[in-house]
């Protein structure tokens, strides 16, 4: 598959985000660049952080014992694979509206696409 290229206009006003040429992540392979850079308020979205604990429990990478107490009385008793689900239906979630923020950035100009010879 050929590398596509974007750039936003303007600075999109955020930490994670610049008008650099950049190229266009793949949510099929990179899901969380996607996010990145076309889910609106992705440094504040509380679903990207409850996906983040999900995972962490999932590994059982919770560093402290204490949060992943806290965490797990607040979500309840749930298997893996419900974890799992839990995680896959809100990155799904996430991905649409990434994908419907991407085109409404396209259509309004916010954003464009960049030839390859052009980077």
């Amino acid at each position: 598959m050929n590398k596509s290229y974007f750039k936003y206009k303007s600075h999109p006003g955020d930490l994670l985000r610049n008008s650099d040429i950049t190229e266009l992540p793949n949510p099929e392979n990179n899901l969380e660049d996607f996010l990145i850079w076309f889910l609106d308020n992705y440094q504040s979205d509380s679903r990207v952080s409850y996906i983040d604990d999900l995972s962490k429990l999932v590994d059982d990478e919770f560093i402290d014992e204490n949060d992943k107490m806290k965490f797990e009385n607040k979500i309840g008793n749930k298997s893996k694979s419900d974890l799992m689900e839990e995680i896959r239906m809100i990155e799904n979630e996430l991905e649409m509206e990434a994908y419907k923020n991407f085109y409404h950035l396209l259509l309004s100009n916010k954003i464009e696409i960049v030839a390859k010879n052009e980077k």
